[in-house]
């Protein structure tokens, strides 16, 4: 079970909901709040054992999101399209760009970034430059945060570049952090 989708849950979609959904659907749990980086993880594979569905609650980010795995995974993703209040791309973006508070900025980029396509859209890059000079630290922090969810070659040359002039110490830190890790840990 390599390929996997993700969907990532809008914040009034109760971990309730989802158990139900997962009850209705007669998956089986294999295993719950299982502790990762931070986030807990909980598992189920649907009854003809064809896909695995796991439900992260990333709270280091304050998102929660479901991947699904396995030669199944086209009917899951289904079903948790016609039953969950999902976000969209195209709306994160769109909510990104109105935000008008932090917290508004950060869910939607969060959300944006975990519903982003696998190949780069270089017009989505060039809005997270613009984020990444919010009058915020924070904000530019997330930006950081965000590029390991998608490290595609253009955020990370953001990264490279807010490493280079951000005035905030931390931030710069964090970036070289990021860029360490993804290079391998200067190997």
């Amino acid at each position: 079970m390599t390929d996997s989708s993700r969907f990532v849950l809008k914040s009034d979609y109760s971990i309730r909901a989802l158990k139900r959904l997962a009850w209705d659907l007669d998956w089986d749990v294999v295993d719950l709040r299982r502790e990762e980086a931070g986030a807990f993880i909980d598992i189920w594979i649907t009854y003809d054992k064809r896909a695995e569905i796991h439900h992260v609650d990333d709270e280091p980010i304050g998102m929660r999101y479901l991947t699904v795995r396995g030669e199944g995974r086209d009917e899951v993703a289904r079903q948790i399209q016609e039953h969950c209040d999902l976000w969209s791309h195209e709306e994160a973006r769109r909510d990104l760009r109105e935000a008008t508070d932090r917290n508004q900025r950060l869910v939607a980029l969060y959300a944006a970034v975990l519903t982003a396509p696998g190949e780069q859209d270089d017009d989505f890059v060039d809005e997270l430059r613009v984020v990444a000079r919010d009058e915020d630290p924070g904000v530019r922090q997330a930006v950081i945060i965000a590029t390991g969810y998608l490290p595609w070659p253009g955020l990370v040359n953001l990264v490279e570049e807010v490493l280079a002039h951000d005035p905030v110490d931390h931030i710069r830190d964090n970036a070289a952090l990021l860029i360490e890790g993804l290079r391998g840990g200067g190997q």
